[in-house]
């Protein structure tokens, strides 16, 4: 018998060309409704703009190891996939190269693609169908269980039908309608910028400011700021001398001074702009000017923090409250020739105290000032500090201070009902406005800096509509969340989800159906395709046209509306086709599960459940599970091109073979919690793949026909505990803990074929077929190797998995084995401090640890190279015990003597 084989490696990428062959030949993975109970599990669909990373292969790969595990578990399954190729970011492709862009050039060029087909990739829709084809056999490549048939892009015409179905139907139901809303815009594109149309900022959505007005002779100086309640804390104004401020008349009323990107952005913002001049920072520095609600006059102070870009390129200084007023003010008081560079007195810079009007718990007078010191922070130049310190200071005040009595009539209000109500009463008096900001930066896929506008007569998703609210909480209530931690993130996007864009000018995608100018945008054409595979493969296989499918046929297929022999004689489409595909609708839909990563929650997981609840009242139709990952990380870092660890997936693949790439992901984290990727780990799966094929097929109808003895029954008792962790594990999609069974799994038949001198061959191949069967989701192309080199027929994708036993677990046994191979350990460590391995005198206290502890004499002997070994019962008055070692025995830890 062989413990554990280190033969000739196993040529990995030979087996997986092998099984992926077959797998794709024999159709394995296509499934058609029948009596069995279904299992519709998706992922988000890849974008074919650029080859799969290693975070796809991660995403992909867990939703892969549910279908296998509910295929073998007798679901009828399918994984569906197709193509998303809506939007801004395949155009954006186009037209750098078109432009001559060698950055894009160059990343094609690493992408894998020669140099004399480049130009091809300026045409969209070649990219489209390159990336789709090489994304489809990477898949496969990964061993990804897909029924190929029912694929598409979102750019297929038939795929467009769909989707003008969908929104005509949304619009009659008044969920998507026309208004006056600030959207992210792009100025070169002419189009609000979705997520998935940006390069930079995803996530990022519109945010008011307010601007505070500050009394400059016959003009406002204007200040931005996400805290008006803060106003009764103002101690001076900040300015940036270098910068050249505008001077505006705003809608023929007042003069504003701001930055000349300010200036530009309100202009976008239903504001009438009119240049009047320019004014230096720096001429600014030293005078002062009159803070609005307090009326105090309070001194305009150079600071580098004003950014022109941001806001109005002004900021008001709250000392206090606010860590980077604070750290600039002190950076000031230590700076006399700064200030006296601007003719100021720094004496009447020392003269500024900060104001403290919040009472926030755990903090005293000064927070900003508490934070600054806690971190360690010493300069304003130290941005990732302050930034820190800012983002804990405005949450704890937001979510727990409390106005102090210098807050007049606001004085004992919470900070998050004053910085409203403050808001409202400045407005009101003319003290205020207001202008929009993206949260962060955001710049879009052909490279622009995208700011807030806002557009009239836009088409919009009604997402702040409370009874769609409702309806949607009620489908999240319903629904599993893998990890439940994550649950709490969809509550939050719904609640604060606003109405939004859903259209845009430019980009690939289906126009609005009723108005030509606008294509609907790419999260949102997104979110019920699943619905579209159940019926795709018909759409395929019979050729239909765009013409034939019209909103009576997805009504009645989809939806249970209509009359068959209209729609048959409308569509020109056979009754039974189109019953069939009713038949696979009614079947497969709502969806079982669905996997993507967790920055999609704020996006496109939460608009999903959104659309599932419009469209459909039939809440068997809406969503039951999904499952959010974590972001993946490589040897401890954000993988990122820029950091030069970006793993593009057939690399992996092509260096450590798919079975490694996916069972070495599946083990490097669950839940929610960031994974992280390394070298050793793969290379240490790759071995150990190597090694349980060797420890399987050298071992299998081996041994002898004989009684089955204590570690016989110790072998099942350890595989039905594998067969309840992982099944319940994977389940959960806690596939790491599933995983980490795989290791428990060899060390346990290792063990066994070292303690026992003649190993039951019904025993070891009962156990051994059991551990590949549930090796096989993990790394599934080396599993069928195995499969059939056991001669086994059939494909062991589609054998039934295993099913756990509480009647065959020996708990007994399995506590006196635990014990004894602690023992072993133990009477090692003995042998290294005494130096003496001649005999072994073991001191047990029950009749059962007798029997079990005898029983493995033998192996001890040979293991520890004593020439003789003796087990006594503490109750035997005959016993060697020459130092008095039986008197420390308890049960499940003998007393050792050795000599």
């Amino acid at each position: 018998m062989v413990v554990v084989s280190i033969a000739t490696e196993t040529d990995h990428r030979k087996i997986e060309e092998k099984w992926k062959k077959k797998w794709l030949d024999a159709k394995i993975f296509q499934s058609d409704p029948d009596s069995r109970e279904k299992y519709f599990c998706n992922a988000a669909f890849p974008y074919v703009n650029a080859p799969l990373h290693l975070g796809h292969g991660f995403t992909y790969t867990r939703i892969d190891v549910m279908a296998r595990f509910k295929r073998m578990s007798g679901f009828n399954t399918i994984y569906p996939f197709a193509f998303h190729a809506t939007g801004e970011p395949i155009v954006g492709v186009a037209t750098r190269l078109e432009k001559g862009d060698e950055k894009q050039r160059n990343i094609l060029l690493s992408s894998g693609i020669p140099e004399k087909d480049i130009s091809k990739f300026r045409d969209p829709k070649y990219i489209v169908m390159f990336w789709k084809k090489r994304i489809e056999e990477d898949m496969n490549d990964l061993g990804l269980s897909v029924d190929w048939r029912r694929k598409f892009t979102t750019i297929d015409p038939e795929f467009n039908k769909f989707i003008s179905w969908q929104y005509r139907f949304l619009k009659k139901k008044g969920y998507v309608v026309q208004g006056t809303h600030p959207v992210v815009w792009c100025d070169h594109c002419k189009s609000p910028t979705g997520d998935h149309d940006r390069l930079q900022g995803e996530g990022e959505s519109p945010i008011d400011f307010t601007i505070l007005k500050f009394k400059f002779k016959d003009k406002y100086i204007c200040a931005a700021t996400l805290r008006p309640e803060t106003v009764f804390g103002q101690t001076n104004m900040w300015a940036d001398p270098e910068v050249e401020y505008s001077v505006v008349l705003v809608n023929d009323k007042e003069k504003w001074i701001v930055s000349e990107q300010c200036a530009e952005k309100l202009k976008e913002q239903g504001k009438t702009i009119k240049e009047m001049g320019k004014i230096q920072g720096k001429e600014m520095i030293g005078k002062y000017c009159t803070a609005p609600m307090i009326d105090n006059e309070i001194m305009i102070l150079p600071s580098k923090f004003c950014d022109p870009n941001i806001g109005t390129g002004l900021v008001t200084s709250v000392p206090s409250h606010a860590p980077y007023d604070w750290q600039a003010l002190v950076d000031l008081k230590n700076n006399p020739e700064e200030l006296r560079k601007y003719g100021i007195d720094p004496e009447e810079v020392r003269k500024i105290e900060p104001i403290s009007i919040i009472r926030l718990d755990g903090f005293g007078e000064h927070p900003a000032q508490e934070i600054c010191e806690q971190l360690g922070i010493k300069s304003q130049k130290e941005t990732e500090k302050l930034d820190k310190a800012l983002k804990i200071i405005y949450k704890k005040e937001h979510h727990t201070g409390v106005m102090k009595d210098n807050c007049g009539e606001y004085s004992g209000f919470r900070v998050e009902v004053a910085k409203e109500d403050v808001k409202r009463e400045l407005t009101r008096k003319g003290l205020a406005d207001a202008i929009w900001e993206p949260t962060e930066k955001v710049v879009c896929r052909c490279g622009t800096q995208c700011y807030i506008k806002i557009l009239e007569n836009q088409w919009f998703l009604k997402f702040s509509d409370e009874r769609w609210k409702q309806k949607t909480r009620e489908c999240l209530r319903m629904m599993k969340i893998y990890p439940d931690s994550g649950r709490k993130n969809f509550e939050s996007t719904i609640e604060w989800l606003r109405d939004k864009a859903c259209a845009r000018r430019s980009g690939l995608g289906t126009k609005l159906p009723w108005d030509q100018e606008w294509i609907i945008e790419t999260l949102s054409d997104s979110v019920i395709y699943p619905a579209y595979y159940t019926i795709a493969k018909y759409i395929n296989e019979k050729g239909m046209q765009p013409d034939q499918l019209t909103d009576e046929l997805f009504n009645y297929i989809l939806r249970g509306e209509g009359d068959l022999e209209k729609v048959s004689e409308q569509t020109k489409i056979d009754k039974k086709t189109i019953k069939d595909m009713k038949k696979e609708f009614d079947y497969w839909y709502g969806f079982d599960l669905r996997g993507s990563a967790k920055e999609l929650i704020p996006n496109h997981l939460t608009y999903c459940l959104f659309h599932h609840t419009a469209m459909w009242d039939d809440q068997t139709r809406w969503p039951k599970a999904m499952t959010v990952n974590g972001m993946l990380n490589i040897e401890g870092q954000k993988m990122s091109k820029s950091k030069g660890n970006f793993i593009v997936l057939r690399d992996a693949i092509d260096k450590y073979g798919s079975d490694a790439v996916r069972i070495t992901l599946m083990d490097c984290g669950e839940g929610m919690n960031d994974i992280n990727w390394t070298e050793n780990d793969v290379l240490s799966w790759k071995s150990k793949l190597n090694s349980i094929y060797h420890l399987i097929t050298d071992n299998y109808n081996q041994g002898e026909s004989r009684l089955e003895n204590t570690m016989d029954k110790w072998l099942v008792s350890r595989l039905e505990n594998h067969i309840k962790i992982m099944t319940q594990a994977l389940d959960q999609t806690n596939n790491r803990t599933a995983a980490t069974e795989i290791h428990q799994m060899v060390n346990d038949m290792s063990w066994y074929l070292k303690r026992t001198e003649k190993p039951n061959q019904g025993v070891v191949d009962y156990f051994l077929e059991n551990f590949v069967k549930l090796l096989s989701p993990f790394a599934p192309f080396i599993a069928e190797e195995i499969w059939e080199k056991l001669k086994k027929k059939g494909f062991l994708s589609l054998e039934k998995w295993p099913v756990f036993d509480q009647k065959k677990i020996d708990d007994e046994i399995l506590q006196l084995e635990e014990s004894f191979k602690k023992m072993t350990e133990d009477i090692k460590e003995v042998i290294k401090l005494s130096g003496k391995n001649d005999k072994l005198h073991l001191y047990v206290v029950s009749d059962k640890e007798l029997s079990h502890f005898d029983e493995g004499k033998s192996f001890l002997k040979k293991e520890l190279a004593f020439k003789e070994a003796n087990i006594y019962i503490l109750s035997d008055p005959k016993k060697y015990d020459p130092e008095g070692k039986a008197k420390r025995a308890k049960f499940g830890k003998p007393g050792i003597y050795v000599e």
